[in-house]
């Protein structure tokens, strides 16, 4: 056990790829390139986001609009790739059934070494409303460090790696940077994708804005990339005051898309649908931030007392970073990856440390996260609604088992009644002193989260006063519930985030450790059973 467990490699420094790209990317030899492709990406994302059949067809399954290959392939797509595969077919003697078929949602990826391999086609638009004007859409799109927290559930790394072109002084119309980003689903299970990428920004009219993504793989071939970014983005457009209206596409080359069977293969869990509902999410949030702010009222249920006055502003901040906490650890990402738990019957139980030194808002020292996904024969509503309800913690918190749970604050979604923030207290007894927790419940079109952070008694006082929240420090666990093969079943992902006050470094995690850890989860997974199932 103590050899596998001391193999984890836990990289806090750049990565040698991101710093070479970094250097390539600003090369005058590559930038005439990568503007070409860039204005070309945004031309084709400009015509996909407006047009409609032939080329986009309305999925009933999915409720979702996806592509219509055959006619992108024949409107859009360079023959090139397809041409040099069916010749190595030819040169290597293969038959007419190894072949590629220009009518499926097949792409071709070229690697370093010029070899090709066939990749999955992901292709899917939807269309929102959010609460924002379109100026403020596209800077936040620009800035990977809000970009990427807007979208915490979905980006685990960004980072921007060069500005080809500044664009205009007075707003970000023409800027063009290059990035690398890291892009997650919501189990350990689930390998993360990777991709190099450009992003360009234009204005089309003085309402209507494009955000155009495309992968640089033909300028900067790398053998380790499994998914490449086709012409992706978005197209917004002013609505009414305050509000745009955005139409998202999502286009994806996935190469040896390695999934657990346990789940249905995730064609559509990185696609449109999710990025506009959390952006929809996220920009009401922010408004309702900006309400408060100017004096409004929090549309909120308050079981203790009529009103949030400006703890508001503070419950809302905690439960943003609480989510992104647990966005940050329970996903696959290459920089902190995940070990099996070495213990028999825990082959899907997932485990790993990091180290946080004088970081705001975050426990000192070294955190254990361990996370595993269970199929469940039990609808993925039903068991939203389990953990939602604050009043069920008490059957399945091994800390709050046949404990009293009281309600001090809800406050809810004018959007979504799935989105909530609610502070709980679990009572004391004899033996333990009083907790209350922080809890969160939100939906992004793949899945019911309900995500939560303890906080003692002095911190929730504290922010009851509309005090500064940033300096309470947290570590968010929680559930994602995730769709099953059929309507009546789901997949639930556990993630729980402990801090391990035995340890002084995270590349060695004790039997000890691992056993413990191991027990809360088994208990846990054990009381959620009986409780759902039964």
């Amino acid at each position: 056990m103590d050899v596998l467990l001391q193999n984890g490699n836990i990289n806090t420094i750049q990565r040698a790829s991101d710093l070479l790209m970094s250097v390539s990317v600003c090369a005058e030899t590559h930038k005439e390139k990568i503007i070409c492709q860039s204005l070309a990406a945004s031309e084709e994302l400009k015509k996909m986001a407006q047009e409609r059949e032939p080329l986009w067809v309305f999925d009933l399954d999915r409720s979702l609009e996806v592509l219509n290959f055959t006619e992108y392939n024949r409107r859009f797509s360079s023959l090139d790739p397809t041409l040099e595969e069916i010749i190595r077919v030819i040169t290597m003697g293969g038959g007419p059934e190894e072949l590629p078929n220009l009518n499926e949602n097949v792409e071709i990826i070229q690697t370093e070494s010029g070899f090709t391999q066939p990749c999955e086609s992901e292709a899917s638009r939807a269309i929102g409303v959010v609460s924002s004007n379109p100026v403020g859409l596209v800077n936040m799109f620009m800035d990977v460090n809000e970009w990427s927290r807007i979208f915490s559930n979905i980006v685990s790394k960004a980072q921007n790696l060069g500005v080809i072109l500044k664009g205009q002084q007075e707003n970000p119309d023409g800027v063009l940077q290059v990035m690398v980003a890291e892009f997650h689903f919501p189990s350990p299970l689930v390998p993360s994708r990777e991709m190099y990428f450009a992003r360009c920004c234009r204005q089309l009219d003085f309402d209507t804005w494009i955000i155009a993504d495309v992968s640089l793989e033909n300028i900067f071939p790398n053998p380790a990339v499994k998914c490449q970014r086709k012409p992706s983005g978005c197209l917004i457009q002013a609505f009414q005051e305050g509000l745009s209206m955005v139409t998202w596409v999502e286009h994806n080359a996935v190469c040896n898309n390695l999934v657990h069977d346990m789940f249905v293969k995730p064609i559509f869990a990185f696609g449109a649908k999710r990025w506009i509902s959390s952006l929809e999410r996220q920009c009401d949030r922010n408004a309702t931030l900006l309400m408060h702010n100017k004096g409004t009222d929090f549309i909120l249920s308050s079981r203790a007392s009529p009103g949030l006055g400006t703890s508001g502003n503070s419950l809302l901040n905690l439960a943003e970073r609480i989510v992104r906490s647990f966005n940050a650890n329970i996903c696959s990402n290459q920089e902190n990856k995940w070990r099996q738990v070495p213990i028999e019957g825990a082959q899907d139980t997932l485990i790993k440390t990091s180290l946080d030194i004088d970081k705001p808002g975050v426990p000192c020292g070294v955190s254990v996260t361990i996370s595993t996904s269970l199929h469940l024969h039990v609808r993925q509503s039903d068991v939203f609604q389990f953990f939602r309800c604050e009043q069920n913690r008490n059957k399945w918190d091994i800390l709050s088992c046949g404990l009293t749970i009281r309600d001090i604050i809800c406050i809810s979604s004018a959007r979504n009644s799935t989105d909530c923030i609610s502070l709980v207290l679990v009572e004391p007894t004899e033996n333990r002193n009083a907790v209350a927790y922080l809890h969160e419940s939100f939906y992004d079109s793949t899945g019911y989260y309900v995500v939560y952070a303890p906080i003692d008694i002095s911190a929730m006082d504290h922010i009851m006063e509309g005090k500064n929240s940033d300096n309470v420090s947290i570590l968010g666990s929680g559930f994602a519930v995730l769709p099953g093969r059929t309507d009546r079943e789901s997949i639930l992902t556990i993630g729980f985030q402990i801090m391990d006050e035995e340890l002084t470094t995270p590349e060695y995690l004790p039997p000890q450790s691992v056993l413990t850890a191991h027990r809360l989860m088994k208990e846990t997974t054990s009381l959620i059973k009986a409780a759902i199932i039964s």
